[in-house]
């Protein structure tokens, strides 16, 4: 039997695909062009121009016939073709190629022929040695190779070897930790070999703003991640994959719903009330990280303070993500190829009672609130009987069941081909991902292409050409899949989803989770992406490097939303609800163009000790934007356009916007021996969303750095275990430009429409708000200081303690009523943040296993300062001396236990009886009410923190994932948390936990007393309020690398085999069956998803 959802999914990608062919076509063509240039220049030399690392002799030959007229002619007796060879060759004879790949080897030339000649058999003989380090202790577990062949072997506890290898053999050591070292054997039988450190940590390259930096001369907090902690993890939304990876960056996945489950992004806490997102650049250019594969990424950096932040001023105010994509290196072309297919379950669901177990409860509460019970006994004691046989006359729905009927398949495939030589290196890729709901209608597909590519014109001359191509499409039922999943956790199971005829039951009045997710419609979003970066770099010295780059960006995206009216059945086949209640369409579009424009000049010097380095530049921003949305009612759902609807329910509106951002910049860095380092950053901008006189703003930055290891006074340390220790200090400002929904709030803002005038329809525009022309930047301070240190080689450890504060944040402070117009916005509010930062890397090997541990903790504490007054009442309230968003209600003191107990306390709202929650009276008046109402909780999470673990044992690697958040606090309400609480209107049921409820019998339960539509025990307060701490395995992989002698037989260079699970369990003390990440509101989103796959990964 066929799978169904495979088959779909298929088909789907192939329509898809073929949908998009003209794109495809395109950039396949450019590939295509790259290549053909390549393969031109290669025969154009006639001389040998060629690096090959660390690959076998057989593709290095391929690869000299391959570039040049050479023809190789060998018995594969006479030599080693797996032998590893590497060749540097640019513009060399072929005699010196040789010389590299067959030393020991006699040949001839003969015209464009090489023939090797036979030689003898190789005598073998045994040697023994020691190895060492700097220091003259034994390392354990060094590999020892004889060069070319797979013939090796471990040093033991004491450092000793001993090994057979040919008398001409060449001797290749590695050990995690130090540089490989290769020796000739000769006429030697003992070695005592001395190991020296690699400084690969210190000399690790970091991308910063508008270039790199060598992470030991950082002077700024910024945090990496590299294309091994984000690849590994198989996501719809490349957001989540930052999740528990960086120290100081919250990530958090509120939603498993396919195109709707990205991870919200905050750096170093929220700084404001407005916008709260990094700017994300991807190789320069703003843009979405989740319009990213994966697999495409090389490295994202993320710049935490001013210091490292403040180039790119008024847009930094949030922290900046850098995303650096993969280009293609210079050598032969190579293709990769990785896909995985998996299926999704929901991490948990709540447990809701059956029909007999509703019923039950719900006479309970009638009882309580003086009702007479809605269910004789004699009807529940036919449920018991029944138990769901009769569906039509004693219905016992499992709505879960019913509506969640869809596997959740999901796949990735990611293809590229890269290489080049020295005048052009290229990497095209394309990525295709799919991803289904476990409801229908619900679903994503992401299509993704891009080549990138490096053009050496000269020396001085240098071009990079980047081309981007992103095609979403997002759907998800017209009700919404959030209404979708409160629904179907919040309808009592008696009442009827299907009746037995297979028509749509009743549901709750009409409403009808099952009938809603298949039948009622679809929103289908659509989005393509576009952006050609390209760069022009000249070098006119070898200190001086000037750049142009021209990136513009265009996005269309447009919407379809279509509803169906849908007719639900009594089970005798009598009409009932119509639910919704008529056809409906809503298309729109909108349409963004971006043209970024930036010039820097770089210039590098190194005088003695003395290293400077100095960039200036300037850069420009425009956006242009508009949207289009037209609406229709009784649409023909046959033909679902609007013109099939009707003009008498009809609507159209639109709009259009556009911005300049202005800016210029300049950075210095100056360093003495790379001990004492310096760097000073200043950015000017401008913003067209600002009035004449607040246009233009300032923001600077300093920093300073010192290498404490590098004194004379640390020597004796260095010699023993230390090998880098750094002390950061930072201060700068930054600038915040996205000032709320209005492109210019310092204008009058009106409405248009219509009204009527006369006999006549005219069309009018109302002023709605008063302008405020003082309108200016939100200003962010900020100080950091911190710790870098590197110990034995092996362990990194990075720690930073940090205050920002923001100022002149925008807040709607109130006016006299008798103006007749909305309070304008203004600069008043002030926001800090405090907080501290720690990562731990340890990586090590023994013997063939190789590990590393990588652990982050961080915290932050964010309080709002000032608000001119103007606090918050509601569930979530901003309020002075409190972190933003915090949960704001009443401190609950248990139950009432009697009527004596209720006389003598203060009065609360509606009816109370014994077995209901008691509320502090703060204020000693006597009366429950808002004004005894007090911060109770924040929704900002503490103590986040990942751990991550891998292991590889002879080409069998483990890698696991946790992260999770220490202290948080958690609210949700409404049905599906309080017990009938909605009365009559959906949301009637109860979860198997309520039935510890308050009894006479039961005076210390979970739960208060059951009562029908109640008032007060649905208040907010400190009785609902949940500890949202967690602790989850977010990822855990196992794969298996087959040897490479096997492999090649099959040309192929690598192949991998993977098994992966993400989410696969939680511990928290949260609502059971409820997202612990999506902490606070009512409970209608949909959950998170456990997801199982297998996988490859194949190289050519």
């Amino acid at each position: 039997m066929k799978n169904k959802s495979n088959t779909k999914a298929n088909i789907s990608f192939v329509n898809f695909i073929s949908r998009k062919r003209t794109q495809i076509c395109f950039l396949f063509f450019i590939a295509l062009f790259s290549s053909l240039f390549i393969q031109e220049s290669k025969a154009q030399n006639r001389r040998v121009n060629l690096t090959l690392s660390d690959v076998t002799l057989n593709e290095a030959i391929k690869a000299i016939e391959q570039n040049t007229e050479y023809v190789f002619f060998y018995k594969n007796s006479d030599i080693d073709l797996n032998r590893k060879v590497s060749v540097k060759a640019k513009n060399a004879s072929i005699k010196s190629v040789m010389t590299q790949i067959l030393p020991d080897s006699k040949y001839k030339i003969e015209n464009s022929k090489i023939i090797i000649l036979p030689k003898g058999q190789q005598s073998k003989r045994k040697i023994a040695g020691t190895i060492t380090d700097d220091k003259g202790e034994p390392v354990i577990g060094a590999n020892i190779m004889e060069k070319g062949t797979t013939n090796g072997t471990i040093t033991s506890i004491d450092g000793s070897f001993s090994l057979e290898v040919a008398s001409n053999a060449i001797l290749h050591i590695t050990s995690i930790g130090y540089k490989s070292q290769e020796i000739k054997v000769g006429n030697n039988n003992g070695f005592k070999i001395k190991l020296i450190e690699d400084s690969e940590l210190l000399d690790e390259v970091v991308v910063v703003g508008y270039g790199t930096q060598k992470r030991v001369n950082l002077t700024g907090a910024i945090a990496v991640a590299s294309s091994a902690d984000i690849k590994i993890k198989p996501v719809g939304q490349t957001s989540v994959a930052l999740q528990g990876v960086l120290p100081g960056v919250t990530v958090t996945q509120r939603s498993g719903e396919p195109g709707a489950d990205s991870g919200s992004i905050r750096i170093r806490g929220i700084g404001t009330l407005s916008d709260a997102n990094p700017l994300v650049l991807i190789d320069g250019v703003e843009g979405s990280i989740n319009n990213i594969d994966p697999n495409l990424i090389e490295s994202v950096s993320v710049l935490k303070d001013a210091a490292s932040a403040a180039i790119y001023g008024s847009r930094a105010a949030n922290g900046v993500v850098l995303v650096t994509t993969k280009r293609g290196s210079e050598g032969r072309f190579a293709i990769s190829y990785t896909n995985y297919l998996g299926w999704q379950e929901p991490t948990n669901m709540p447990d809701i009672v059956d029909a007999v177990g509703y019923m039950t409860l719900l006479n309970v509460a009638y009882k309580n609130v003086g009702r007479d019970p809605l269910y004789s006994d004699e009807l529940i004691e036919q449920y018991k009987k029944q138990n769901g046989v009769s569906s039509d006359d004693y219905p016992n729905t499992d709505w879960q069941k019913k509506t969640l009927t869809k596997s959740g398949f999901q796949q990735s495939h990611f293809l590229n081909i890269s290489g080049g030589n020295e005048k052009l290196k290229t990497f095209t890729s394309l990525g295709y991902f799919t991803q289904d709901g476990l409801i229908e209608n619900s679903s994503f597909k992401r299509l993704n292409l891009r080549n990138n590519m490096d053009w050496k014109f000269s020396s001085k001359l240098k071009a990079k050409v980047d081309l981007q191509f992103t095609s979403t499409k997002k759907s998800s039922p017209s009700s919404g899949a959030g209404n979708i999943f409160i629904w179907m956790n919040g309808i009592p199971a008696n009442q009827i989803g299907i009746n037995s005829d297979g028509s749509w039951g009743v549901g709750w009045n009409g409403v009808n989770p099952i009938s809603h997710a298949k039948d009622a419609g679809a929103f289908v979003t659509r989005t393509i992406w576009g952006s050609i970066n390209t760069s022009l770099i000249y070098s006119p010295f070898s200190w001086l490097t000037a750049e142009v780059n021209v990136a513009p960006k265009y996005t269309v995206a447009s919407n379809d939303n279509l509803t169906k009216a849908i007719q639900s059945y009594l089970p005798d086949g009598n009409p009932s609800f119509v639910h919704p209640t008529k056809n409906s369409l809503t298309n729109s579009d909108a349409k963004t163009l971006h043209n970024n424009v930036r010039a820097t000049l770089t210039a590098e010097k190194n005088i003695g000790d003395h290293n400077i380095t100095v960039l200036a530049g300037a850069s420009q921003e425009e956006r242009h934007a508009k949207n289009f949305s037209a609406y229709r009612d009784s649409i023909d759902v046959n033909y679902p356009v609007l013109n099939t609807g009707s003009v008498a329910n009809q609507s159209v509106s639109g709009g259009r916007d556009r911005f300049v951002l202005r800016s210029f910049f300049a950075r210095a860095n100056y360093n003495y021996k790379q001990k004492y380092l310096f760097e000073f950053n200043i950015r000017r901008d401008g913003s067209s969303r600002f009035a004449k006189g607040n246009k233009w703003a300032t923001f600077p930055s300093a920093s300073v750095g010192w290498r404490i290891s590098e004194e004379k006074f640390m020597r004796k340390l260095k010699e023993k275990f230390l090998d880098d220790l750094k002390l950061r200090v930072s201060w700068g400002k930054l600038g915040n430009q996205n000032v709320g929904s209005s492109y210019y709030p310092f204008t009058t803002q009106m409405v248009f429409g219509v009204t009527a005038m006369g006999n006549q329809v005219v069309n009018m525009a109302v002023f709605s708000k008063m302008p405020n022309s003082l309108i200016k930047w939100e200003t962010t301070e900020s100080k950091d200081i911190g710790l870098d240190m590197t110990l034995f080689n092996k362990l990194n450890i990075t720690a930073d303690y940090y205050q920002k504060e923001t100022r002149d944040i925008l807040l709607t402070l109130p006016i006299p009523y008798t103006i007749g117009l909305d309070a304008p916005v203004q600069n008043a509010g002030v926001v800090e943040n405090k907080g501290w930062e720690l990562g731990i890397t340890y990586r090590d090997k023994i013997g063939d296993l190789q590990y590393s541990v990588n652990f982050n903790l961080s915290d932050v504490k964010n309080k709002i300062t000032d608000l001119r007054g103007q606090n918050g009442t509601g569930f979530i309230a901003n309020r002075e001396g409190h972190p933003i968003n915090s949960i704001y209600g009443y401190i609950a003191e248990g139950y009432f236990q009697s009527e004596e107990e209720i006389a003598n306390s203060a009065t609360q709202v509606g009816t109370i009886k014994p077995g209901d929650i008691k509320y502090r009276d703060l204020n000693g008046d006597n009366r429950i009410n808002g004004d005894d109402k007090v911060v109770i909780g924040s929704t900002i999470p503490r103590y986040t923190f990942g751990l991550n673990i891998g292991a590889n044992y002879k080409g069998i690697d483990l890698s696991m994932f946790f992260q999770g958040v220490g202290k948080a606090d958690g609210y949700l309400q409404g049905p599906g948390i309080v017990p009938f609480v909605s009365g009559e209107s959906v949301g009637g049921t109860v979860l198997e936990e309520h039935k510890d409820y308050w009894t006479e019998n039961n005076r210390n339960a979970a739960y208060p007393r059951l009562a029908f539509n109640e008032s007060n025990n649905n208040q907010v307060s400190t009785f609902w309020l949940k500890d949202a701490s967690y602790l989850r395995l977010k990822n855990l992989q196992v794969g298996y690398t087959l040897p490479v002698n096997l492999t090649k037989k099959w040309g192929i260079n690598h192949l991998r085999f993977f098994a992966n699970g993400t989410n696969l369990f939680t511990l928290d003390k949260f609502w059971k069956g409820y997202n612990v990440e999506a902490p606070t509101g009512m409970v209608n989103f949909y959950p998170q998803v456990k997801v199982y796959s297998f996988g490859l990964e194949v190289k050519f």
